[in-house]
């Protein structure tokens, strides 16, 4: 019989980002003071963006370095909870020199560049089943019905 899975806690998604943090301070330009990372997700669609906040006080686009997408992606699938679903979008902030913090939105829609087709919805609700309100708003994009 296998054995149930136990979702990732947030103090073990915290551990995570220890790695994380450091790999994100080596990719870094030289003149960073801040760094802005946007991780919108349902099913298998996804949107990152990332902007530096430099010494200087200028905000950059900034393009993460491959596999940052993956990290979010299996941090979404580990931390998911059975009757509450998965997280859909997160708000990573770094500060020089390493200080770090991570905004999980569990409740509601991300605010989409472009809004995922109905199809995605859909797979989110089979993937990560939910419950209440937390699935109301999935239910109508799935359905394919506007906010």
């Amino acid at each position: 019989m296998p054995m149930p899975v136990v979702p990732t806690s947030a103090a073990q998604a915290n551990e995570l980002f220890k790695d994380f943090t450091t790999w994100m301070v080596h990719s870094v330009p030289a003149d960073w003071e801040q760094l802005f990372i946007i991780f919108r997700s349902v099913g298998d669609y996804y949107e990152i963006s990332a902007q530096v906040l430099t010494v200087m006080g200028t905000a950059t686009p900034w393009t993460p370095p491959e596999g940052v997408a993956d990290f979010f992606v299996e941090l979404r699938d580990s931390m998911a909870k059975p009757g509450e679903g998965a997280w859909t979008s997160i708000r990573y902030h770094l500060v020089h020199p390493g200080g770090y913090s991570a905004e999980y939105n569990w409740d509601n829609e991300p605010v989409w560049d472009h809004v995922p087709p109905a199809e995605f919805f859909a797979q989110e609700l089979e993937r990560y089943p939910r419950t209440g309100e937390r699935a109301e708003w999935l239910q109508r994009r799935a359905a394919g019905q506007a906010d």
